[in-house]
This record gives C-alpha cells, structure tokens and sequence, in this order.
C-alpha cells in the first residue's frame, strides 16, 4: 500500500510540473531534480529496494516533492538543487541498504546450511566410528587392537567435527564485523555527503567555504576538513587525492596557482590534524575542468572548488586524463 502511495504522488508531482511548463511556469529544466525523479522512479520498482530500505527511499521522496515545490515557487536555484541532492543521495542510499541487506541473508543463509551439512556429516562419522569400536571391542583378543584404532578414529572424527565447528563460528563472526564495517561505511560516506564515483569516493568543497580570490578555510571548510579527517581515522588504509579547480575569471597562470593553493591549504588543515603526509597528494587544475558553463555568476560559482578524491581502500587514485 506505502509503495503505490509513493508512486502515485511522484506520478501526479511529474504532472503537476508538466502542466506548470505549459502554463508559462518554472523553467522546464533542472537536470538535477530530474535526475533525481529518474533515480527515485528506478528506485521504486525495484522489489528489494521497496522491501529492505523503504525508509530511506521515503526520506529521498519528501526531499525529492520539497525539491519539486521550491521549483513550481521559483525558489532559488540553489535550494532547489540542495534539496534534489539530498533525495537523490537518499535514492543511492535506499539502493545500497537494499543490496547490503540481500547480500547479509544470502549470507546468512549460506552459512547455516554449511554448518549443518559440515556437522551433519562430521557427527555421522563419528557414530559410524564409535559403533565400529563398540563392536570391535566385543571380538575377541586378536581384534582388541583393531578396536583400539576404530576408538582412536572415532576420537579424531569428533575432534574434526569440533574444528570445524569452531571454523563455522569464525566465519559468522567475520561475516558480521564485514557487514558491521559495511554499514559503518555507507553511514560515514552519507555524513560527508560525498559521491561515489569511479575514481573513488568525490567530497566537494565550494567556493563559499573560502575567502573570495583566497585560499584561506572559513569555518564552514573547516567543520568539512574535520569530518574528513574523523573519516580518515577510522579508514587508515585509505589516501586522498585534493584537486582545486577554478572559473575562467583571470589569467590561466594565476588560476592554477590559487586552485594549487586552495588544494594545499585543504592538505595542511588535514596533516594539522594527524593524518599522515603520506597519506595527501594535492594537484592545481585551474579552469582546465569546468563542471559548469562560465556564462552565468552560477557557472562560475560551481566551477570554484575543491575536490577530495577518497580513495577504495588502498587502492592508488588514478590521475585525471
């Protein structure tokens, strides 16, 4: 009843919006809250989805019909964008818990049938064993030796059985500290509200967080700074790639070097911190990868950032080509 609840109101949201374009409106395109909508759509007709994370996808619903308000009021794009954001990374999250949550039974479920079959197998050997001996033992003095051995064989089976018992237990252990380590990652990542992509995990930190034409951290690049580092604690097998980028406002030269800068000053706040220099690379892009037009105050304002690269586990970030 929920999931048709949630596809019905995304279904007359989609509408409402179309009957607003043509009614001279909003502007007909925001490619973030369309994409979101998209993701949120898939989202929904994913059986797993809808059973194992239908709180997350709800969360990435009521941003993604705040998201669609903001937009038919004319609000400013940026909260629009924020709030079209957030349902998406809801939607990626829902998505993800989904799979973890199918991995974790699948999991489970292997695991008791291979500890049955495992101790099945070792107890009915081990009676095997035991009766070879109990009959061994009532034959005469010329058979005591081979009894002897049967006992001997039946002692080695239990002991087996209880070894692989023991083996048994170590695997579900394993297995809930991989799935521990799982979630507390998935919950990490949506603290930084950092993007998964084939580099890597990508943390962007926008040109409000420093000094205009500086490369001095505000307080708002320094609480990002904080929780990046927190990360880092907790995941030492990981390293970051920092790349500054800027807009196309200036010389090309004077450009790289503030993005450089920008870049630095991100790796210094991090070494301040305690992690280790070894762990940091820095590059200076300039304006040579917009992510935005430079037409527009908004263009240029998206292009002026810096981007943490997070590597996986300890894998090498790949350079950008």
């Amino acid at each position: 009843m929920k999931s048709t609840k949630s596809i019905l109101q995304f279904s007359i949201a989609i509408l409402t919006v179309v009957a607003l374009t043509g009614c001279g409106g909003p502007p007909a395109k925001n490619p973030l809250l369309i994409d979101a909508r998209t993701q949120y759509g898939l989202a929904t007709s994913n059986a797993d989805v809808m059973t194992h994370a239908a709180v997350p996808l709800e969360e990435a619903e009521e941003h993604i019909i705040r998201a669609e308000q903001l937009w038919r009021d004319g609000a400013e794009p940026e909260l629009i964008d924020h709030e079209a954001y957030i349902g998406r990374q809801k939607v990626k999250i829902a998505i993800e818990t989904a799979k973890l949550s199918k991995a974790e039974d699948e999991v489970k479920r292997a695991e008791v049938d291979r500890q049955r079959v495992q101790l099945e197998a070792r107890r009915m050997e081990a009676e095997r064993a035991e009766a070879r001996a109990r009959e061994a033992t009532n034959m005469a003095q010329s058979e005591r030796q081979k009894a002897m051995n049967e006992r001997q064989r039946a002692e080695a089976a239990r002991a087996e059985a209880m070894r692989a018992q023991e083996e048994a237990e170590q695997a579900r252990l394993e297995a809930e500290e991989a799935l521990t380590r799982a979630q507390e990652l998935a919950k990490r990542v949506e603290e930084l509200e950092a993007q998964q992509t084939e580099r890597g995990l990508v943390l962007t930190l926008g040109d409000v967080l420093f000094d205009v034409g500086q490369a001095n951290l505000k307080a708002g690049g320094i609480r990002a700074v904080e929780q990046l580092s927190t990360f880092l604690e907790e995941y030492p097998e990981r390293s970051v790639l920092i790349e500054g980028h800027t807009d196309n406002t200036g010389s090309e030269a004077l450009n790289e070097k503030l993005s450089l800068r920008r870049a630095d000053a991100v790796r210094f706040a991090l070494i301040e911190r305690g992690i280790h220099v070894n762990r940091i690379r820095t590059a200076g892009y300039g304006e040579s990868y917009p992510v935005a037009g430079n037409g527009t105050s908004a263009g240029r304002q998206a292009n002026r950032r810096v981007e943490v690269v997070i590597s996986k586990s300890d894998e090498v970030i790949p350079e950008r080509q």
